[in-house]
């Protein structure tokens, strides 16, 4: 419960982000990058880290292709920030590119995790039925 709670408050906060210009600084190439990290290098790397499980391919793919949503990120790229010493002008422009792809590449998730897992997961499940009766 706390948990839920937690996440509730990150997005209420991301969501005022957004709306205070996090991603103003964001690039056209940012955006393709942001959809690379999403539609193509975080379902591949979900498929690698699947490799060796018992898990059906249908499963993997799924698992693979949804991920996480990347809010730990702000944490990570918080800390990252904060290690790093941004004095001179370029780097703080730097900072607040990757803060507006990092704010992307989350919205995105969010957004296809919102419009993409009841149908895929209700195909899915349609599929396990369909498979099970099968097997019977």
């Amino acid at each position: 419960m706390v948990e839920r709670l937690l996440m509730a408050a990150v997005l209420v906060l991301f969501g005022g982000a957004i709306v205070g210009g996090l991603l103003t600084p964001i690039t056209s190439i940012d955006v393709a990058i942001g959809l690379v990290i999403v539609l193509v290098i975080r379902p591949v790397a979900g498929l690698l880290g699947l490799l060796g499980t018992d898990l059906a391919w249908r499963s993997r793919a799924i698992i693979a292709a949804f991920g996480i949503r990347g809010i730990g990120s702000f944490y990570y790229r918080s800390y990252a920030l904060n290690q790093s010493s941004f004095q001179e002008l370029e780097l703080l422009i730097a900072a607040e590119r990757l803060w507006a792809l990092l704010g992307f590449v989350v919205l995105t998730s969010i957004v296809l995790h919102g419009i993409l897992a009841s149908p895929v997961m209700n195909a899915f499940a349609r599929w396990e039925t369909g498979s099970s009766q099968v097997e019977s």
